[in-house]
């Protein structure tokens, strides 16, 4: 079973999301956080489940309601190690960079 690390850009991505939704529902904010974990959870057995993206990373599409959320990470098979690199909305236009404020 892979383990899960995530990357303190992932970790940033989860916290901007819900300090979003916690200013109009702080209840879908703590949803939405377990419904993030528990599909990267998956991961830990079937890393190689999300699409394919560019550069060999993988992309992870979790549904809620009409929109989701897409998570990129990388397997590292070598180390068994499935990495989190970022985490946004469906509605968001790709990854921002780690530089982009």
């Amino acid at each position: 079973m892979a383990r899960l690390i995530y990357s303190e850009r992932a970790l940033a991505d989860l916290e901007r999301l819900t300090d979003f939704l916690s200013e109009t529902d702080p209840r879908a904010a703590k949803e939405t956080v377990g419904l993030i974990e528990e599909a990267v959870a998956v991961l830990k057995r079937h890393p190689l489940i999300g699409r394919p993206a560019e550069s060999g990373l993988r992309e992870l599409v979790i549904s809620r309601g009409r929109t989701g959320y897409v998570v990129l990470y990388s397997f590292e098979a070598v180390f068994d190690a499935t990495l989190i690199l970022a985490i946004r909305h469906q509605r968001e236009l790709g990854f921002q960079n780690q530089d982009d404020s």
